[in-house]
């Protein structure tokens, strides 16, 4: 594996919290894209397989940023929700927002990166959003157009945001918060009221079904077939919409929605692998 370099970074939220970030880059490679990968819900930029993927996609010439979204709720050196009345707070417009101030940092060149960092980028941008971060990749470019976004790969992605019962969202109005169950951590977590307001008065804005019909740059879809958390099916008829000329599918046979890998990643699985050799192609690495 060639040397790969890290370097961190902290931007400033619309939350009032700080976006902690990594970038990953090979000095020696020439120029190449810049890649910045979305996590999905309970997740963070450590997570599982995002660190490498992260180093497999910078070993080709990339240029990578991982990030946590500013209300995840996780610090520096943990991989347990250290600070849950943030994780309580967030909501899929705030993840929106952070997205935006990443993306645009960069385009802008505002953000605090070595010189051999903005050498090696050659000004093409692309998104890897993961799970419910592909759904929010996916949104942003609908409702941020002016996002300089070239390419889009969505892995796992969901279908929608709003996936909770009439009693679940009662009970949730009625007691102001909703109790989840951090099946890794075995952390009792809460999500504020907050957020089922911000999808109920965002039902439109937030269509996924919306945001893949009006899809304006190429897209990989990689899904696994035995994925039970996103069915392929669910997928398939979400993407149905897309034009047919924008979109790429990779279907993994064999494994489910995290390609076969817990938390800590100890080795990448075949199907970690496939995805990201599907992806550094279709990336152009």
């Amino acid at each position: 594996m060639p040397s790969i370099v890290t370097e961190r970074f902290w931007l400033t939220s619309t939350s009032g919290e700080r976006i902690l970030g990594d970038l990953y880059w090979q000095p020696t490679r020439g120029s190449g894209p810049l890649i910045i990968m979305l996590h999905g819900f309970t997740g963070f930029k450590d997570w599982a397989f995002f660190p490498y993927a992260a180093t497999e996609f910078a070993s080709r010439g990339a240029c990578v940023v991982t990030f946590n979204f500013s209300l995840s709720g996780y610090v520096e050196g943990s991989d347990r929700v250290e600070r849950p009345e943030l994780f309580a707070r967030n909501t899929i417009s705030q993840e929106l927002a952070d997205t935006v101030t990443v993306v645009t940092a960069f385009a802008k060149r505002t953000v605090e990166a070595p010189a051999t960092w903005w050498k090696r980028w050659n000004k093409r941008l692309f998104l890897l959003g993961y799970s419910r971060g592909a759904g929010v990749a996916l949104l942003a470019l609908r409702l941020y157009p002016q996002l300089p976004v070239e390419r889009l790969a969505l892995w796992s992605p969901v279908t929608t945001f709003h996936h909770y019962t009439e009693r679940q969202k009662k009970r949730w109005r009625q007691r102001g918060s909703l109790e989840i169950s951090h099946t890794r951590t075995s952390q009792i977590l809460r999500m504020n009221v907050e957020y089922l307001e911000d999808l109920e008065a965002n039902a439109a804005r937030y269509n996924l079904q919306q945001a893949v019909a009006q899809l304006k740059c190429p897209t990989l879809i990689v899904h696994g077939m035995h994925d039970i958390t996103v069915p392929l099916r669910s997928v398939q008829e979400c993407f149905a919409q897309a034009p047919p000329d924008l979109v790429h599918w990779h279907i993994i046979p064999h494994t489910g929605h995290t390609f076969g890998v817990d938390h800590p990643m100890r080795t990448p699985s075949p199907a970690v692998m496939e995805a990201v050799n599907v992806t550094a192609q279709f990336f152009n690495l």
